[in-house]
């Protein structure tokens, strides 16, 4: 048996699993619009917002995209804070939208500050919006949103504030509405463990007032998966079994409350940091967030010792673009809970050089 611990793809529970299999229903029925109505509630207690709530069918990267796309027009300039592969991503696709992009560029695994945005922010008057990363998935950094957003909002009430939430939404920490966000989004293969292929979004009033709602309809387009997701629709033919499991994770989510469970993800993330410590490991950002821990290992050879820890039965992800050969990536959130860091650390012994 193999430990799949990497920070997405994470393993399916088998009350998902059993939720997957259910049988299929036509979404085009009373039944699929009662039960999509059902599931956004859960999406709202998700993101903790009152506001729009939607899915789209898709990755994470498409989300994102989808909600530049939406939300802004070309030459319209955003700013994008980039301190990994992901939230430099968002840089990249933002030009190719024909946005014009700022980018306020923070080496890999260090937290941008919320004055150094805000800095970056009031040098640009004309700002629409901004795009930032509340976990970049590459480093194991989680920024100041609360704060972040708050500054940014004080300095223009008018600004579109827009969330990589993917490895943060469902597994620390976020409160859409109280914090000001506009828009965010998170993946399917992620908090809500499930099979990738869904992306569910929360939208402000704000944001939603300037989607691209006298548009023809594109796939991209927020502003139709929300205008039908208000009567249980879908604007293409949706993917109903992964909505059913992502509807089980959200059940489990609110019975269980946000509370406990960012709170058992902090503690998988103390338990595993402490452990590492004692082994000679490194957690790579000096203020790392507790969704996933990316370290390095003075003396080991990671490619190597990564290939050791998966004859042990244990997967986790290795490091991305600048770091790759560099660091390992593990998550603490779905299926890696405190016992199953225990686990891990034990094979880490066995398997250090």
């Amino acid at each position: 048996m193999t430990h799949l611990l990497t920070p997405g793809p994470v393993p399916i529970p088998p009350s998902v699993q059993a939720a997957l299999a259910r049988p299929v229903i036509h979404h085009r029925t009373p039944v699929f619009r009662a039960f999509y109505q059902e599931m956004l509630t859960g999406l709202r207690y998700l993101f903790q917002t009152e506001q729009g709530v939607g899915t789209m069918v898709g990755s994470g990267t498409l989300g994102v995209e989808a909600a530049m796309y939406s939300l802004f027009r070309p030459a319209d300039p955003v700013l994008v804070v980039s301190m990994g592969k992901f939230s430099g991503r968002w840089a990249a696709y933002a030009r190719l939208l024909g946005l014009h992009v700022h980018t306020l560029e923070i080496a890999w695994g260090e937290c941008p500050s919320p004055e150094a945005i805000a800095e970056k922010a009031t040098a640009l008057p004309a700002l629409k919006g901004v795009v930032l990363t509340h976990s970049e998935t590459s480093t194991g950094v989680v920024i100041d949103l609360e704060t972040i957003a708050h500054t940014l909002r004080e300095l223009n009430s008018e600004l579109l504030i827009l969330v990589d939430g993917i490895t943060s939404v469902g597994a620390i920490p976020y409160y859409h509405d109280a914090w000001g966000i506009d828009a965010a989004l998170v993946a399917s293969q992620k908090s809500l463990q499930n099979p990738a292929g869904l992306v569910a979004f929360a939208l402000s009033e704000r944001a939603i007032s300037a989607l691209r709602a006298t548009d023809p309809s594109d796939y991209r387009n927020l502003y139709h998966y929300l205008r039908q997701a208000r009567t249980g629709d879908y604007p293409y033919t949706p993917p109903v079994q992964l909505l059913f499991g992502v509807d089980a994770v959200l059940k489990q989510i609110r019975a269980e409350s946000l509370p406990l469970v960012w709170n058992r993800t902090h503690q998988s993330a103390a338990r595993f940091r402490a452990g590492l410590s004692e082994l000679g490991g490194v957690v790579f950002p000096p203020a790392p967030g507790d969704a996933l821990t990316a370290f390095a290992w003075p003396g080991q050879d990671i490619p190597a010792f990564k290939q050791r820890l998966e004859a042990e039965g244990y997967l986790l992800a290795g490091g991305q673009g600048e770091l790759k050969g560099k660091i390992l990536r593990v998550a603490h959130f779905g299926y890696a809970t405190p016992d199953r860091m225990r686990g891990l650390l034990a094979a880490m012994l066995r398997a250090k050089a």
